[in-house]
């Protein structure tokens, strides 16, 4: 168990602190809302201190000095960077983390030094979801899309289309399709609920499916779609970190457009990013999209700080005739409504909260994906110890005492990816790729990884 203090209780620092919490660590949460830290305290066994995050009494009382690990998540990155200052220095507190939004202070072009402020890791949401949505764009058909292993194995989330070759069809009929395929289904989705993964399962219009295979295998994703073109035309809604980011990665491969209302803020896009057409003007525009041959745009991306507008232009774009819609949508309530109406709807939450629990855990996790609707999780994690000091190693999947809804999809072993079966060994040092249905269940299975003491003599 670890004593972690997050600061924050916006909705990643929220949903932080309850995911830590059912790993069984000692979490306390700072934020200066009562609010906030009142629902939050109401249904959770979480500490809770009212106060500014980046005042020294504040974090006394909340006896820092005894955490092992600081998170910073409050809405201010000056906030987040003194609290961490201070957290290390006056406190010294092993492990500190900041989300930092503002781009001058993530890179080292700008002079900022990051060591003046004692800070460990860095989380950036805007490089985060940018660099999903990037992947979600390199993989035409998918609504999610994960690298593990190294960058050699991928999972991919697809929804079944109507006439495609998995509708109406049993999982067991899969492998005729693509017999020279290596590729495992860990998950099925249907109406937001979860399906048994069994060959006698039948797979409908409509379901989503989560597909592991090595990063050569995983071309089969095109023959599930019906009609897929290629991409060729990108069009970005909005001119901000993660708009401009996007354009600038996009432009090396597609022919990408960017719409930004700010007169200043497009002068200095157009000026900074020389492959991408830069557009000043109003993105619900409809005589603008259609001026610019939205017909042809294969995804839209729509990535303003507004919920609302992000939903509004990608259904607009989309009725117009874009192909595919893209919204990073903040809101769960509003997420869950649009959920069916816009192509990948992008939750900076899961995307920040996995990358945040990657640092945070035990060091042997090495990724953390939320999958699915939020409540399921994708990690890699590295097995330690020997046949005597381990409770996994030498056995095989099949006698493993796994929470329900847990798969071990994969095993990264010696630079090569196995897709794993029930009666797959573990060895010392591979690298687990699992799914697990309820976020919850992990403490479980960190007891069950543990080595024993005497791994350690």
């Amino acid at each position: 168990m670890k004593k972690i203090a997050v600061l924050g209780g916006g909705q990643v620092g929220s949903s932080l602190a309850k995911i830590l919490t059912d790993d069984g660590n000692d979490i306390t949460l700072i934020d200066n809302d009562l609010s906030t830290l009142d629902d939050v305290q109401e249904d959770n066994d979480i500490k809770t201190i009212h106060g500014n995050a980046s005042s020294p009494s504040v974090l006394e009382q909340a006896e820092i000095n005894d955490c092992d690990i600081l998170i910073a998540v409050t809405r201010s990155d000056e906030v987040n960077l003194v609290s961490c200052h201070l957290a290390k220095k006056m406190f010294n507190v092993p492990n500190v983390i900041a989300r930092l939004r503002n781009a001058e202070y993530q890179v080292t072009t700008s002079g900022f030094d990051l060591d003046l402020f004692s800070i460990d890791s860095i989380i950036s949401p805007s490089r985060l979801v940018t660099n999903f949505i990037k992947n979600i764009i390199e993989h035409p058909g998918a609504f999610q899309a994960f690298d593990f292993a190294d960058g050699k194995l991928q999972v991919i989330g697809a929804t079944v289309l109507k006439d495609g070759p998995l509708s109406g069809q049993k999982l067991s009929e899969f492998k005729k399709h693509l017999p020279n395929v290596d590729v495992k289904v860990i998950a099925i989705y249907r109406n937001r609920k979860t399906l048994p993964v069994h060959g006698s399962t039948v797979i409908e219009t409509g379901d989503d499916v989560f597909f592991l295979a090595t990063k050569e295998n995983m071309r089969f994703i095109s023959e599930l779609r019906k009609n897929q073109s290629r991409v060729e035309n990108i069009m970005i809604a909005g001119g901000g970190n993660v708009g401009m980011t996007l354009a600038a990665k996009l432009s090396q491969k597609f022919s990408t457009k960017i719409i930004e209302k700010d007169v200043l803020r497009s002068k200095y896009m157009s000026e900074a990013l020389e492959d991408v057409v830069v557009l000043n003007d109003d993105i619900s525009d409809e005589t603008l999209l259609e001026n610019e041959g939205i017909e042809d745009v294969d995804f839209f991306c729509s990535v303003t700080n507004d919920d609302q507008m992000n939903i509004l232009s990608a259904k607009l774009a989309k009725d117009l005739g874009a192909k595919k819609s893209i919204a990073i949508v903040n809101k769960l309530s509003y997420r869950k409504l649009v959920s069916k109406e816009i192509d990948v709807v992008v939750s900076p939450e899961d995307v920040t909260i996995g990358s945040l629990l990657a640092s945070v855990r035990t060091s042997d996790v090495v990724k953390v994906h939320s999958l699915g609707f939020g409540e399921a999780e994708l990690f890699e994690i590295i097995i330690h110890g020997d046949e005597k000091t381990s409770k996994v190693v030498g056995k095989r999947i099949s006698e493993l005492d796994l929470p329900p809804g847990c798969k071990i999809g994969a095993i990264y072993r010696n630079n090569e990816v196995i897709l794993a079966h029930e009666d797959t060994s573990i060895q010392s040092n591979d690298r687990l790729v699992i799914y697990l249905l309820h976020k919850k269940d992990f403490s479980k299975l960190a007891k069950l990884f543990q080595v024993g003491i005497g791994f350690f003599k």
